[in-house]
């Protein structure tokens, strides 16, 4: 399984910012007239109040971004408009440049910009993953160069556990104790390949390609459009309240659940924003 090399890659998503702020936000979720467009524009939200959703940089305070969030129920489906100011448009994630001196290609400083949802499912969710609290979750992280071309995001799982688990990362707490956390792909399956250039074809190749062969429908049933323009990210995503899948958030009327939210502004994933624990309400 892949998630054993995912594990430190995305660890950090809200690593210890669980009492940023002390109100925990409450993102109503309504009824929506009509289905947006999935273009990446606000016009379909016109009359969605937005919240604004403050974040914070990890281990930088001091530093902080809002995101605006819109969200909505039309049929089986629900739908979510995020935008956020971000200067720069970065869809390159690691890619191959070509190195003269060395006559190959090495890795290149290029970073994404990333978002993620998260929503819990199961144990005591938290925002901060260092908290000590053990639960399961629903990720959504959509990926301006690997995963927006194609048109979702990437469907995951967090799982965080004091037993160890098979290809988990640990990690130590404060007070001696430790977790495991696993970052599995909805079933198995990350929606794009790695891939590698012996020779040189340009001086920056990509990295990241899409899968040849159709995703299975636990693996693409977040859609996702994200439009940079004018100095912001505009994100809309979308997916059925209930995918009967065991590895999706089940979304109930009347029933809140816990989440939280992430910006990568073409960062690492140890360098990034995070909100605090936010309250979503259908």
């Amino acid at each position: 399984m892949k998630y054993h090399l995912l594990g430190i890659s995305t660890f950090f998503l809200c690593g210890s910012l669980g009492i940023a702020h002390a109100d925990t936000q409450t993102i109503t979720i309504n009824q929506l007239k009509a289905a947006p467009t999935l273009d990446g524009s606000a016009d379909d939200w016109q009359e969605v109040k937005g919240i604004e959703i403050p974040l914070t940089y990890l281990s930088k305070p001091e530093l902080t971004k809002t995101v605006t969030l819109k969200a909505g129920v039309f049929g089986d489906e629900v739908f979510f408009y995020s935008e956020w100011e971000d200067s720069t448009e970065d869809t390159q994630h690691k890619p191959h440049v070509w190195d003269e001196a060395q006559q190959k290609y090495t890795e290149g400083k290029q970073r994404e910009d990333r978002f993620a949802l998260e929503f819990a499912m199961e144990g005591n969710y938290d925002a901060n993953w260092f908290s000590g609290k053990e639960f399961k979750a629903d990720m959504w992280n959509w990926k301006a160069g690997r995963t927006n071309p194609v048109g979702i995001a990437h469907d995951k799982m967090t799982i965080i556990s004091k037993q160890p688990m098979q290809e988990s990362y640990k990690a130590t707490l404060p007070d001696g104790s430790h977790l495991y956390i696993q970052r599995p792909s909805d079933a198995d399956r990350e929606p794009y390949v790695a891939k590698r250039y012996f020779k040189k074809q340009q001086d920056i190749m990509p990295k990241y390609l899409p899968m040849e062969e159709a995703l299975p429908p636990s693996t693409d049933d977040v859609k996702a459009k994200g439009v940079w323009k004018d100095g912001k990210w505009h994100l809309e995503q979308r997916r059925k309240l209930d995918t009967g899948f065991v590895d999706d958030v089940r979304f109930v009327a009347g029933k809140p659940l816990s989440g939280a939210i992430a910006v990568f502004d073409h960062d690492d994933n140890e360098r990034h924003f995070t909100s605090a624990t936010l309250r979503f309400q259908f």
